[in-house]
Protein backbone atom coordinates (compact mmCIF):
# COMPACT_ATOMS: atom_id res chain seq x y z
CA UNK A 1 0.00 0.00 0.00
CA UNK A 2 1.91 3.32 -0.89
CA UNK A 3 1.05 6.01 1.85
CA UNK A 4 1.43 9.40 1.14
CA UNK A 5 2.95 12.34 2.70
CA UNK A 6 1.46 14.95 5.47
CA UNK A 7 -2.30 15.58 5.96
CA UNK A 8 -3.30 18.97 5.03
CA UNK A 9 -6.26 21.34 5.62
CA UNK A 10 -8.18 21.54 2.55
CA UNK A 11 -7.72 24.87 0.49
CA UNK A 12 -8.13 26.43 -3.17
CA UNK A 13 -5.12 27.27 -4.51
CA UNK A 14 -5.11 30.96 -4.21
CA UNK A 15 -4.11 30.39 -8.59
CA UNK A 16 -7.04 28.46 -9.86
CA UNK A 17 -9.53 30.98 -7.86
CA UNK A 18 -7.42 33.95 -10.21
CA UNK A 19 -7.44 31.69 -13.33
CA UNK A 20 -11.41 30.84 -12.36
CA UNK A 21 -11.95 34.88 -11.80
CA UNK A 22 -10.08 35.81 -14.94
CA UNK A 23 -12.15 33.49 -17.22
CA UNK A 24 -15.50 35.08 -15.68
CA UNK A 25 -14.19 38.14 -16.37
CA UNK A 26 -13.14 37.15 -20.34
CA UNK A 27 -16.63 35.68 -20.44
CA UNK A 28 -18.64 39.23 -20.27
CA UNK A 29 -18.87 39.21 -16.18
CA UNK A 30 -19.24 42.93 -14.56
CA UNK A 31 -17.02 43.69 -11.86
CA UNK A 32 -18.39 45.97 -9.30
CA UNK A 33 -17.71 49.56 -8.78
CA UNK A 34 -14.95 49.09 -5.78
CA UNK A 35 -13.06 46.58 -7.91
CA UNK A 36 -14.95 43.84 -6.15
CA UNK A 37 -15.19 39.57 -7.42
CA UNK A 38 -16.52 39.69 -10.95
CA UNK A 39 -20.42 37.98 -11.62
CA UNK A 40 -20.64 35.03 -12.22
CA UNK A 41 -22.78 34.48 -15.21
CA UNK A 42 -24.50 31.29 -16.04
CA UNK A 43 -24.70 27.72 -14.02
CA UNK A 44 -23.13 24.30 -13.69
CA UNK A 45 -25.09 22.03 -12.30
CA UNK A 46 -23.80 18.94 -10.47
CA UNK A 47 -26.09 16.17 -8.88
CA UNK A 48 -26.11 15.05 -5.57
CA UNK A 49 -27.05 11.00 -5.23
CA UNK A 50 -28.39 10.40 -1.64
CA UNK A 51 -30.80 8.29 0.48
CA UNK A 52 -33.13 10.92 1.74
CA UNK A 53 -35.86 8.53 3.89
CA UNK A 54 -35.86 5.28 5.82
CA UNK A 55 -32.82 4.51 8.37
CA UNK A 56 -30.52 6.17 6.54
CA UNK A 57 -31.75 9.18 5.56
CA UNK A 58 -30.00 11.10 8.50
CA UNK A 59 -26.27 9.93 7.32
CA UNK A 60 -28.24 10.71 3.24
CA UNK A 61 -28.94 14.44 4.49
CA UNK A 62 -25.20 14.57 5.76
CA UNK A 63 -24.14 13.57 2.18
CA UNK A 64 -26.43 16.26 0.73
CA UNK A 65 -25.10 18.88 3.28
CA UNK A 66 -21.31 18.36 2.44
CA UNK A 67 -21.70 18.85 -1.35
CA UNK A 68 -23.79 21.69 -1.02
CA UNK A 69 -21.26 23.62 1.40
CA UNK A 70 -19.12 22.97 -0.80
CA UNK A 71 -20.62 24.77 -3.89
CA UNK A 72 -21.47 27.78 -1.76
CA UNK A 73 -17.88 28.12 -0.82
CA UNK A 74 -16.82 27.56 -4.70
CA UNK A 75 -19.32 30.32 -5.67
CA UNK A 76 -17.76 32.64 -2.82
CA UNK A 77 -14.59 32.02 -4.45
CA UNK A 78 -15.31 32.59 -8.24
CA UNK A 79 -17.57 29.85 -9.27
CA UNK A 80 -16.11 27.37 -11.75
CA UNK A 81 -15.26 28.44 -15.79
CA UNK A 82 -16.77 32.23 -14.30
CA UNK A 83 -20.29 30.04 -13.82
CA UNK A 84 -22.25 29.81 -10.88
CA UNK A 85 -22.23 26.04 -9.00
CA UNK A 86 -25.23 24.77 -8.43
CA UNK A 87 -26.86 21.51 -6.93
CA UNK A 88 -29.62 19.30 -7.37
CA UNK A 89 -30.48 16.34 -5.22
CA UNK A 90 -32.36 13.28 -6.02
CA UNK A 91 -33.24 10.70 -3.48
CA UNK A 92 -30.67 7.41 -4.42
CA UNK A 93 -32.76 5.15 -1.75
CA UNK A 94 -30.29 1.70 -0.92
CA UNK A 95 -31.71 -0.31 -3.64
CA UNK A 96 -30.48 -1.24 -7.40
CA UNK A 97 -33.81 -0.30 -8.18
CA UNK A 98 -33.91 3.08 -6.45
CA UNK A 99 -30.05 4.07 -7.28
CA UNK A 100 -31.08 3.69 -10.90
CA UNK A 101 -33.92 5.87 -10.77
CA UNK A 102 -32.14 8.46 -8.77
CA UNK A 103 -29.19 8.64 -11.50
CA UNK A 104 -31.36 8.62 -14.43
CA UNK A 105 -33.72 11.27 -12.54
CA UNK A 106 -30.33 13.47 -12.30
CA UNK A 107 -29.10 12.84 -16.23
CA UNK A 108 -32.46 14.33 -17.31
CA UNK A 109 -31.18 17.54 -15.52
CA UNK A 110 -28.74 17.72 -17.18
CA UNK A 111 -25.76 17.71 -14.70
CA UNK A 112 -22.27 17.83 -15.75
CA UNK A 113 -21.40 15.24 -13.47
CA UNK A 114 -22.45 13.68 -9.92
CA UNK A 115 -21.41 12.66 -6.22
CA UNK A 116 -22.93 10.83 -3.23
CA UNK A 117 -23.76 7.25 -3.60
CA UNK A 118 -24.41 5.66 -0.06
CA UNK A 119 -25.33 2.14 -0.42
CA UNK A 120 -22.82 -0.06 -2.40
CA UNK A 121 -26.10 -2.24 -4.38
CA UNK A 122 -27.18 1.49 -5.25
CA UNK A 123 -24.30 3.22 -5.68
CA UNK A 124 -23.55 0.49 -8.47
CA UNK A 125 -26.60 0.46 -10.49
CA UNK A 126 -26.58 4.29 -10.64
CA UNK A 127 -23.55 4.26 -12.04
CA UNK A 128 -24.10 1.66 -14.66
CA UNK A 129 -27.69 4.21 -15.47
CA UNK A 130 -25.23 7.00 -16.88
CA UNK A 131 -22.79 4.77 -18.25
CA UNK A 132 -23.97 5.25 -21.84
CA UNK A 133 -23.84 8.85 -21.44
CA UNK A 134 -20.45 8.89 -19.77
CA UNK A 135 -21.85 11.38 -16.93
CA UNK A 136 -18.90 11.65 -13.99
CA UNK A 137 -19.85 9.85 -10.80
CA UNK A 138 -17.71 10.43 -7.64
CA UNK A 139 -19.13 7.60 -5.18
CA UNK A 140 -18.49 9.35 -2.15
CA UNK A 141 -19.19 6.49 0.83
CA UNK A 142 -20.44 3.27 -0.80
CA UNK A 143 -17.34 0.71 -0.32
CA UNK A 144 -14.80 0.59 -3.48
CA UNK A 145 -14.95 -3.09 -4.05
CA UNK A 146 -18.54 -3.40 -5.71
CA UNK A 147 -17.48 -0.28 -8.05
CA UNK A 148 -14.36 -1.23 -8.80
CA UNK A 149 -15.57 -4.82 -9.63
CA UNK A 150 -18.44 -3.43 -12.26
CA UNK A 151 -15.76 -1.54 -13.99
CA UNK A 152 -17.85 1.23 -14.97
CA UNK A 153 -15.31 3.79 -16.91
CA UNK A 154 -16.81 6.77 -15.67
CA UNK A 155 -17.50 6.10 -12.06
CA UNK A 156 -14.74 6.71 -9.29
CA UNK A 157 -14.82 5.48 -5.62
CA UNK A 158 -13.87 7.62 -2.66
CA UNK A 159 -13.33 5.20 -0.35
CA UNK A 160 -10.70 2.58 0.07
CA UNK A 161 -10.67 -1.39 -1.15
CA UNK A 162 -10.84 -4.06 1.71
CA UNK A 163 -7.23 -5.21 0.42
CA UNK A 164 -6.16 -2.19 1.33
CA UNK A 165 -7.57 -1.80 5.02
CA UNK A 166 -5.80 -5.17 5.09
CA UNK A 167 -2.33 -3.94 4.13
CA UNK A 168 -3.04 -1.44 6.51
CA UNK A 169 -3.77 -3.59 9.81
CA UNK A 170 -0.97 -5.83 8.58
CA UNK A 171 1.24 -2.52 8.81
CA UNK A 172 0.15 -1.23 12.22
CA UNK A 173 1.01 -4.87 13.32
CA UNK A 174 4.29 -4.56 12.26
CA UNK A 175 4.42 -1.04 13.96
CA UNK A 176 3.31 -2.76 17.18
CA UNK A 177 6.19 -5.06 16.94
CA UNK A 178 3.41 -8.07 16.83
CA UNK A 179 5.26 -11.68 17.51
CA UNK A 180 2.15 -14.16 17.31
CA UNK A 181 -1.19 -13.04 15.95
CA UNK A 182 -4.63 -14.29 16.08
CA UNK A 183 -7.03 -13.46 13.11
CA UNK A 184 -10.62 -13.60 14.37
CA UNK A 185 -13.97 -13.40 12.50
CA UNK A 186 -17.79 -13.90 12.92
CA UNK A 187 -18.33 -16.05 10.04
CA UNK A 188 -19.65 -13.26 7.56
CA UNK A 189 -18.43 -13.03 3.78
CA UNK A 190 -17.43 -9.30 4.43
CA UNK A 191 -15.45 -10.58 7.60
CA UNK A 192 -13.83 -13.43 6.13
CA UNK A 193 -12.64 -11.94 3.48
CA UNK A 194 -11.03 -9.39 5.53
CA UNK A 195 -9.47 -12.19 7.78
CA UNK A 196 -8.19 -13.61 4.80
CA UNK A 197 -6.92 -11.15 3.01
CA UNK A 198 -5.20 -10.12 6.63
CA UNK A 199 -3.84 -13.77 7.12
CA UNK A 200 -2.70 -14.17 4.17
CA UNK A 201 -0.60 -10.83 3.92
CA UNK A 202 1.03 -12.11 7.29
CA UNK A 203 1.66 -15.40 5.98
CA UNK A 204 3.66 -14.14 3.13
CA UNK A 205 5.76 -11.87 5.61
CA UNK A 206 6.81 -15.03 7.82
CA UNK A 207 4.93 -13.84 10.57
CA UNK A 208 3.15 -16.54 12.79
CA UNK A 209 -0.59 -16.30 12.50
CA UNK A 210 -3.54 -18.63 13.58
CA UNK A 211 -7.09 -17.82 11.86
CA UNK A 212 -11.16 -18.87 13.38
CA UNK A 213 -13.71 -17.61 11.89
CA UNK A 214 -17.12 -18.99 13.96
CA UNK A 215 -20.92 -17.73 13.69
CA UNK A 216 -22.24 -16.62 16.42
CA UNK A 217 -19.21 -16.38 18.49
CA UNK A 218 -18.59 -17.01 22.56
CA UNK A 219 -15.97 -14.53 23.66
CA UNK A 220 -15.11 -16.50 26.65
CA UNK A 221 -14.38 -19.66 24.00
CA UNK A 222 -12.61 -17.41 21.87
CA UNK A 223 -10.63 -15.98 24.35
CA UNK A 224 -9.50 -19.29 25.73
CA UNK A 225 -8.20 -19.72 22.25
CA UNK A 226 -6.17 -16.61 22.21
CA UNK A 227 -4.48 -17.10 25.45
CA UNK A 228 -3.81 -21.02 24.23
CA UNK A 229 -2.16 -19.58 21.20
CA UNK A 230 -0.33 -17.53 22.89
CA UNK A 231 -0.62 -14.57 20.97
CA UNK A 232 0.30 -10.93 21.44
CA UNK A 233 -1.62 -9.25 19.04
CA UNK A 234 -5.59 -10.02 18.13
CA UNK A 235 -7.50 -8.30 15.05
CA UNK A 236 -11.37 -8.62 15.03
CA UNK A 237 -12.50 -8.33 11.42
CA UNK A 238 -16.51 -9.11 12.58
CA UNK A 239 -19.38 -7.23 13.61
CA UNK A 240 -19.01 -4.31 16.66
CA UNK A 241 -21.10 -5.55 19.21
CA UNK A 242 -19.39 -9.25 19.66
CA UNK A 243 -16.14 -7.70 18.97
CA UNK A 244 -16.76 -5.91 22.38
CA UNK A 245 -17.90 -8.51 24.00
CA UNK A 246 -14.67 -10.53 22.69
CA UNK A 247 -12.09 -7.62 24.30
CA UNK A 248 -14.01 -7.83 27.36
CA UNK A 249 -13.31 -11.55 27.28
CA UNK A 250 -10.01 -11.33 26.88
CA UNK A 251 -9.18 -8.83 29.53
CA UNK A 252 -11.65 -11.07 31.93
CA UNK A 253 -8.84 -14.05 30.58
CA UNK A 254 -5.44 -12.24 31.67
CA UNK A 255 -4.73 -11.19 28.38
CA UNK A 256 -2.63 -7.98 28.25
CA UNK A 257 -1.48 -7.76 24.65
CA UNK A 258 -2.81 -5.57 21.73
CA UNK A 259 -6.42 -5.47 20.45
CA UNK A 260 -7.34 -4.67 17.45
CA UNK A 261 -10.72 -4.70 15.48
CA UNK A 262 -11.89 -3.14 11.77
CA UNK A 263 -13.50 -0.83 10.43
CA UNK A 264 -16.46 -2.57 11.24
CA UNK A 265 -16.28 -1.80 14.86
CA UNK A 266 -16.44 1.83 14.20
CA UNK A 267 -19.39 1.71 15.77
CA UNK A 268 -21.03 2.84 19.83
CA UNK A 269 -22.45 -0.34 19.71
CA UNK A 270 -18.15 -1.61 20.37
CA UNK A 271 -18.02 0.81 23.23
CA UNK A 272 -20.65 0.01 24.93
CA UNK A 273 -20.17 -3.99 24.56
CA UNK A 274 -16.68 -3.60 26.13
CA UNK A 275 -16.87 -1.34 29.07
CA UNK A 276 -13.63 -0.41 30.23
CA UNK A 277 -12.03 -3.27 28.39
CA UNK A 278 -12.29 -1.00 25.44
CA UNK A 279 -9.49 0.92 26.48
CA UNK A 280 -6.88 1.23 24.40
CA UNK A 281 -7.65 -0.82 21.91
CA UNK A 282 -6.97 0.17 18.27
CA UNK A 283 -9.24 0.14 15.16
CA UNK A 284 -8.67 0.34 11.49
CA UNK A 285 -10.87 2.95 10.22
CA UNK A 286 -11.56 5.34 7.04
CA UNK A 287 -11.02 8.68 8.53
CA UNK A 288 -13.74 11.31 9.66
CA UNK A 289 -13.60 15.03 10.87
CA UNK A 290 -13.65 13.91 14.34
CA UNK A 291 -10.34 11.65 13.55
CA UNK A 292 -8.73 14.49 11.74
CA UNK A 293 -6.99 17.68 13.33
CA UNK A 294 -7.21 19.69 10.21
CA UNK A 295 -10.30 19.37 9.71
CA UNK A 296 -11.46 21.17 12.94
CA UNK A 297 -11.23 24.67 10.54
CA UNK A 298 -13.66 23.15 8.09
CA UNK A 299 -16.01 21.27 10.75
CA UNK A 300 -16.50 24.73 12.66
CA UNK A 301 -18.06 26.04 8.99
CA UNK A 302 -20.09 23.45 8.65
CA UNK A 303 -21.43 24.19 12.02
CA UNK A 304 -22.11 27.55 11.49
CA UNK A 305 -23.67 26.72 8.74
CA UNK A 306 -25.81 24.26 9.51
CA UNK A 307 -25.94 24.23 13.54
CA UNK A 308 -24.53 21.08 13.77
CA UNK A 309 -21.31 18.98 13.55
CA UNK A 310 -20.64 17.20 10.35
CA UNK A 311 -20.32 13.49 9.84
CA UNK A 312 -17.79 11.47 7.49
CA UNK A 313 -20.35 11.37 4.47
CA UNK A 314 -20.17 15.26 4.43
CA UNK A 315 -16.80 15.24 4.30
CA UNK A 316 -16.63 13.01 1.66
CA UNK A 317 -19.33 14.45 -0.40
CA UNK A 318 -17.76 18.07 0.50
CA UNK A 319 -14.04 16.65 -1.01
CA UNK A 320 -15.97 14.75 -3.95
CA UNK A 321 -17.70 17.80 -5.29
CA UNK A 322 -14.36 19.79 -4.93
CA UNK A 323 -12.90 17.34 -6.83
CA UNK A 324 -15.31 17.49 -9.45
CA UNK A 325 -15.03 21.04 -9.83
CA UNK A 326 -11.42 21.07 -9.94
CA UNK A 327 -11.59 18.23 -12.90
CA UNK A 328 -14.33 20.85 -14.92
CA UNK A 329 -11.63 23.64 -14.24
CA UNK A 330 -8.82 21.54 -16.21
CA UNK A 331 -10.76 20.48 -18.50
CA UNK A 332 -11.73 23.97 -19.72
CA UNK A 333 -15.35 22.56 -20.39
CA UNK A 334 -18.51 20.88 -19.27
CA UNK A 335 -17.91 17.91 -21.77
CA UNK A 336 -18.68 14.83 -19.92
CA UNK A 337 -15.71 12.99 -21.62
CA UNK A 338 -13.56 15.91 -20.93
CA UNK A 339 -14.04 15.86 -17.35
CA UNK A 340 -13.90 12.26 -17.32
CA UNK A 341 -10.45 12.04 -18.22
CA UNK A 342 -9.07 15.17 -16.11
CA UNK A 343 -10.55 13.03 -13.00
CA UNK A 344 -7.29 10.60 -12.80
CA UNK A 345 -4.80 13.06 -13.05
CA UNK A 346 -6.12 16.39 -10.97
CA UNK A 347 -3.62 18.58 -10.39
CA UNK A 348 -1.98 18.38 -6.57
CA UNK A 349 -5.79 18.96 -5.37
CA UNK A 350 -5.69 17.65 -1.62
CA UNK A 351 -8.32 16.36 0.48
CA UNK A 352 -8.75 16.24 4.36
CA UNK A 353 -6.92 13.08 3.73
CA UNK A 354 -3.89 14.16 1.42
CA UNK A 355 -3.41 13.77 -2.16
CA UNK A 356 -6.36 12.54 -4.35
CA UNK A 357 -4.89 10.32 -7.31
CA UNK A 358 -6.84 7.68 -9.05
CA UNK A 359 -5.35 4.03 -9.94
CA UNK A 360 -6.12 2.89 -13.65
CA UNK A 361 -8.59 0.45 -11.83
CA UNK A 362 -10.33 3.64 -10.31
CA UNK A 363 -9.46 2.26 -7.24
CA UNK A 364 -7.30 5.32 -4.55
CA UNK A 365 -3.78 5.57 -5.41
CA UNK A 366 -3.15 6.54 -1.23
CA UNK A 367 -5.80 5.10 0.75
CA UNK A 368 -7.48 6.99 3.33
CA UNK A 369 -7.65 4.16 6.25
CA UNK A 370 -5.98 5.67 10.10
CA UNK A 371 -5.53 3.88 12.88
CA UNK A 372 -7.83 4.79 15.85
CA UNK A 373 -7.71 4.16 19.09
CA UNK A 374 -9.54 4.14 22.64
CA UNK A 375 -8.89 6.70 25.18
CA UNK A 376 -11.18 7.75 27.53
CA UNK A 377 -13.68 5.80 25.84
CA UNK A 378 -14.18 7.58 22.56
CA UNK A 379 -12.44 7.19 19.62
CA UNK A 380 -9.37 9.16 19.09
CA UNK A 381 -6.45 9.32 16.33
CA UNK A 382 -3.32 6.92 17.08
CA UNK A 383 -1.49 6.99 13.80
CA UNK A 384 -2.39 8.55 9.88
CA UNK A 385 -0.11 6.00 9.09
CA UNK A 386 1.72 7.61 6.95
CA UNK A 387 5.07 9.93 7.00
CA UNK A 388 4.75 13.49 8.24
Amino acid sequence: MRRRGAVRSVALGAAALVVSGLLGACSGSDEGGGGGAPKLRGEITFGVLAPLSGDLAERGQDLVDGAQLAAAELNDQGGVLGRQVKVVVEDGGCTPATGEQGATGLAAKKVVGMVGGLCEDAAVAAAKAVATAGTPFLVSSARADPLIEAEVPSAFPMEATVYQEALAAVHWMAYRSAQQVAVLDDGSPAAQRLSGLVTDRLKADGLPVSRQSTDGPDPAKLAGTVTASKADFVYWTGAAEPGGRLVSALRQAGYTGNFMASSASDNPEFLQAAGGAAEDAFLTTAAGPKLLPTAAEWTARFKDRYRRDPGRDAMQAYDALRALAQAVRQAGDTAPSKVVDNIPRLEDFTTFTGVLRFAADHSLTYDNYVIAQVRGGTFTLASKLRTD
